[in-house]
This record gives C-alpha cells, sequence and structure tokens, in this order.
C-alpha cells in the first residue's frame, strides 16, 4: 500500500526565503509560514499527521494549529489531492520540422548540429522535397484541423525561396487546414523585405541571441572566429521594432557552464528593447561547456535573483521571460500535460534529402532514421518506441516526480544525447527544470500578490498566441 502523504504529490519549497507548497495534481499553490513549511516537509517524510506534529511542536511550540490548518487543506482538496483521471492518447500527426538547410553561415561552438550540417556534406532542400513533404503531413495528419511547420536548419535563410514557396504551396493546396509557420534564424541575413513576407504570411520568428556581446561572442561565432553580435543585433531590433504590437517572434538564448550569469543576460536581453524572452541550458557532454551538477547552486542563486527582478520589473510594463509563465488557475488539461512534445509521433522532422526523424535534434542519426517523405514510415516499431516514450508515466523517474505536469516529461532528445536511451530523463537537466519551476511559481504567486497581469504564454505555445 503506498504513503498516504507521498511528497509526489505536494512540494513544499523555499524560495528567495518564502515558503510555498504546491499541490502537484490541481496545480494549487500555498504561501506558507516557516512551521507549516516545516510541519509539510516532516508529514511527506513519516507520512504520519502524529509525527509530523510532536516533531514540529518540538521545533516551534505548539502545533495544534497548522495540523488543524493543514488538515482543513486536505479536506477541502488543496493539498495531497486525489490523482486526476488520465489515459494514453492515441497521438497523432500535427506538425513539420523542415531542415531546409544543412549548412550555416556561422560555426557555433556548442552546435547540436555540427555547425549545421549534421556531420554530413552540406546541402539545401530542393522544393520538390518541401512540397512532397507538406503532402506527407496532410495525409498523415487526418482530423487535424491546425497543422505546424517549422523552417529550420542550420540556416534556413540560406534557402529563403523554398521557404517562401512551401509556404504558398500548403495554404493553396490545402485550404482545408489553418496553417501555422515557424522559422528559427540567426538574423544575420534577415532583410527588411524578407521580415515583411514573414509578417505577411504569419511566420513566428525565433531568433537566435545568447546575450550581450561578451556573453554571445564566446560561442556565437563565424567559421573565422570572429564574433557576430555586431552583425545579428540591428537585425534582431528590426524585427522586434516591426512586430512590437503584434509580437509573433522571441528571442533564444543559450547559456553554458561559462555563461551562467542568466539573471543578467535575460535583463541585458530586455533592455536591448526585446519583449519576448527564452533562455535554454546547453545540452553535451563537452565537459568544457555543459552544466555540471556543481553548477547547480550557482544556478539556482540565479533563477532567484532572476525571479525577483523580473517581478519587479512588471510594474514598469509587461513583457514575457517564457520560463516564468505557468498557469496558477487552469493551464493544459492533464491529457496534454502527461504527454510530451510528440517527438516521433506528433512531430517530425525531415532533412534535405526528405529522410524523416523524430526531431530536429535526431536528424543525422541513421539509427533514429523513420523513413522518407517519397517512401514513407518504415521503422514503425520506432514510431512505437516513442509514443511510449511521450507518455509521462511509462518514465519511471517522471511518474513520481512532482514536476510532472509542468516538463510532461523532458526532452527524449537530451535523454538520448546524454544518456543514450529516450525513457531515461537526463538528471541535471531535469535539476535545473525544477528549479526554474519553482521560480516560475515564485513569480506567479509574487504577480498575483501584486495585482499584476499573470500571463502564462510559454515558448512552446507562443505561435497560438502572438501574431
Amino acid at each position: 500500500m503506498g504513503k498516504k502523504y507521498p511528497g509526489s504529490n505536494v512540494h513544499p519549497f523555499e524560495f528567495n526565503g518564502e515558503y510555498f507548497a504546491l499541490d502537484v495534481n490541481t496545480g494549487s499553490l500555498l504561501e506558507v509560514d516557516e512551521p507549516a513549511f516545516y510541519f509539510l516537509g516532516k508529514l511527506i517524510e513519516s507520512d504520519s499527521l502524529s509525527n509530523a506534529t510532536e516533531e514540529t511542536e518540538k521545533a516551534y511550540g505548539d502545533a495544534n494549529e497548522v495540523r488543524s490548518e493543514v488538515e482543513n487543506l486536505i479536506n477541502q482538496g488543496l493539498l495531497f489531492s486525489k490523482p486526476p483521471n488520465y489515459f494514453e492518447s492515441e497521438l497523432k500527426l500535427k506538425s513539420l520540422c523542415l531542415n531546409v538547410a544543412h549548412a550555416c553561415n556561422f560555426a557555433c561552438k556548442y552546435c547540436f548540429a555540427k555547425q549545421g550540417n549534421y556531420g554530413e556534406k552540406s546541402a539545401l532542400m530542393d522544393f520538390k522535397v518541401a512540397k512532397r513533404a507538406i503532402d506527407f503531413l496532410h495525409e498523415n495528419s487526418e482530423g487535424r484541423e491546425h497543422l505546424e511547420v517549422d523552417f529550420f536548419g542550420g540556416e534556413p535563410l540560406l534557402d529563403f525561396e523554398v521557404v517562401k514557396k512551401t509556404i504558398k504551396y500548403a495554404r493553396s493546396t490545402y485550404p482545408d487546414k489553418k496553417w501555422r509557420f515557424t522559422l528559427t534564424t540567426n538574423g544575420s541575413l534577415l532583410t527588411e523585405s524578407m521580415e515583411q513576407f514573414l509578417y505577411d504570411n504569419d511566420v513566428s520568428l525565433v531568433l537566435s541571441l545568447d546575450g550581450n556581446k561578451e556573453v554571445n561572442d564566446k560561442f556565437r561565432v563565424l567559421p573565422d572566429g570572429r564574433g557576430t553580435f555586431d552583425l545579428i543585433l540591428p537585425n534582431l531590433r528590426m524585427v522586434a521594432e516591426h512586430r512590437k504590437e503584434s509580437g509573433g517572434y522571441y528571442i533564444r538564448g543559450t547559456y553554458t557552464h561559462s555563461t551562467l550569469e542568466i539573471s543578467k543576460t535575460v535583463m541585458d536581453l530586455h533592455d536591448f528593447g526585446f519583449k519576448y524572452i527564452s533562455l535554454e541550458p546547453v545540452v553535451t557532454k563537452d565537459g568544457g561547456i555543459n552544466i555540471s551538477k556543481e553548477d547547480l547552486p550557482r544556478l539556482r542563486k540565479e533563477y532567484e535573483k532572476l525571479a525577483k527582478e523580473y517581478v519587479e520589473s512588471q510594474k514598469e510594463g509587461e513583457w514575457h521571460f517564457f520560463h516564468f509563465n505557468v498557469d496558477l488557475e487552469a493551464g493544459p488539461c492533464i491529457q496534454k500535460r502527461i504527454h510530451g512534445c510528440g517527438a516521433g509521433v506528433e512531430y517530425m522532422a525531415v532533412a534535405p534529402n526528405g529522410d524523416i526523424f523524430p526531431c530536429h535534434q535526431f536528424d543525422g542519426i541513421v539509427e533514429m532514421r523513420l523513413g522518407n517523405v517519397f517512401t514513407g514510415i518504415e521503422r514503425k516499431d520506432l514510431v512505437e518506441q516513442f509514443r511510449k516514450a511521450n507518455f509521462l508515466f511509462n518514465k519511471k523517474e517522471c511518474a513520481s516526480c512532482w514536476a510532472r505536469f509542468y516538463c510532461s516529461g523532458g526532452c527524449l532528445a537530451n535523454n538520448y544525447t546524454m544518456n543514450g536511451d529516450i525513457f531515461k530523463p537526463y538528471e541535471t537537466g531535469c535539476e535545473t527544470q525544477r528549479m526554474r519551476i519553482e521560480a516560475a511559481l515564485f513569480v506567479q504567486a509574487k504577480l498575483r500578490d501584486l495585482g499584476l497581469k499573470v500571463d502564462t504564454t510559454t515558448s512552446e505555445e507562443f505561435r497560438d498566441s502572438v501574431k
């Protein structure tokens, strides 16, 4: 018989000297005092109200009032609530990443795509491949009203004519579908006419920039080693200015072992005039670049600092650091929360030659090839593996993690990169994710206390809500 008061269902945590308790199953977030925080910790540890009361009395004196409040919250279903009903959904293809360019004009040192060519000969996608990819997506998404296409690379603007033709082909050939397009670019080749086309066609942009000149130019460099900050900043600002009323873009940075000052980095990006910002940890086995367990205490202090600065800055005007945007009231339905990104099932990537992979980060890994857009899916067994891996409760560590309904099981590509197994979570990534979620919960609680708007747009959802 399982525990009555498991830590997998309630997560008491301290953040910036304040105490909180998250009911995992409902998402209810309570701000508590120190004795209540201590009581909850002892309750989870001993699985006994009597033991928790006794231990709290030793530490704080009379604990009957604390016990009474906790029991009342339990009876109201706000703590240790019952698990929701859920089931493994029958996922169906809805999104393709077109890696239109196995080539790049940058040589970023941490690039998972091996400086853009994925370890192969540089290549650009021909329109006949892109066209067939759109047909493949339509054929395999029966019942889906909304279809999504991401243009990726390398640098997709090296193949901009194919990007334009593909957008026009999709909309004109399949007007029964509602198409959403995203393009990820380093920004160096962006012109005003390109941006106007992308804007007019509702193409959301992911713009790569790691921070200020010193931070960005450590890793985002040209093939000759020169930094890229001065080259790209004017173009990125051009996009931000053009879209200042409508949104439809975000700045996406990467931080590493040697660029851990994320609080300064995010605020620098905000000061540059960008309203939509995301910052992700690098995932690599390179010991000089990767985030190690030894980095986590420092990283936590950075998230604590950033959370306070972010809340304070919201008093002056709304802007968005996507990882701080969680919904304390509703959020995605449980069926969405228990399934991952859909890699290999709902979402697939297509290489320039038409080969299909579970996602863009698996492109070029021979054993992960699913098939080809001209011949169809050949590895149905592999698709089935990814279907299972996308279900939260098929990953042992995830099923008992308090953060499970916020990260939905994490990134399968990261699991494979670091552990060689899509079912085995990348632990350092999990630790980073958990502290980030605590920071987001703190931010939302403080915004709620201040009566400020609580934005719940995530970086994954921005295409749907900022146009």
